[in-house]
């Protein structure tokens, strides 16, 4: 029987999975709490002190008017699950990956893998969106920005990183320029 295993790419250890590169940061971490929150999301923020916000500590991103995703890099004091105070919650702390990317050339690598305006300033904390191919939650850090990526997509996610990394700093390969790239192939405007 054929080992099907052989065609996927092996999943990092996201406790010590790190991308170095000159510029550049990219970093795994797991919350300590992430949770779905759909509902009343006005009295699910004020019970837990928390707000829309850029990522921190503790923050709240909005996917929806009435859905919200809640993450905590610290413990949480207990909560019920489930319906409660007209608000539905989930624990999907083991269901995300959170990628940092950071540095002065994160802008351009955030770039390559989103149509997405990242220097925009924006009313809003987050954004859903195609990164690299794969559904993202976008939240601002300092210095860069913060993938939160579902389980399942986050070793492609990753691989696509390791690759955008890999090629960076390298010369072109021809006379068409740096849009030359594999990784802007997708990007490219005929003229």
């Amino acid at each position: 029987m054929l080992d099907r295993g052989l065609f996927w790419s092996p999943v990092p250890d996201w406790s010590q999975a790190s991308i170095p590169h000159e510029g550049l940061s990219i970093a795994a971490l797991a919350p300590q709490a992430a949770w779905l929150v759909s509902g009343n999301l006005a009295a699910f923020l004020g019970r837990h002190g928390v707000r829309f916000s850029d990522a921190g500590d503790r923050y709240a991103l909005r996917l929806a008017p009435d859905r919200l995703l809640f993450v905590s890099m610290e413990g949480v004091d207990d909560t019920a699950f489930g319906w409660s105070d007209g608000c539905a919650v989930t624990d999907v702390s083991d269901g995300y990956v959170l990628l940092d990317v950071t540095g002065p050339a994160a802008p351009e690598l955030m770039r390559l893998g989103a149509l997405h305006d990242f220097e925009a300033v924006s009313d809003t904390a987050s954004a859903a969106t195609l990164f690299a191919g794969q559904r993202v939650i976008l939240a601002r850090i300092p210095q860069g920005w913060r993938l939160h990526v579902e389980r399942p997509d986050a070793a492609a996610i990753w691989q696509w990183l390791q690759r955008a990394a890999s090629e960076w700093g390298k010369p072109p390969t021809d006379a068409r320029g740096p849009q030359s790239s594999p990784l802007h192939s997708e990007q490219q405007v005929v003229t």
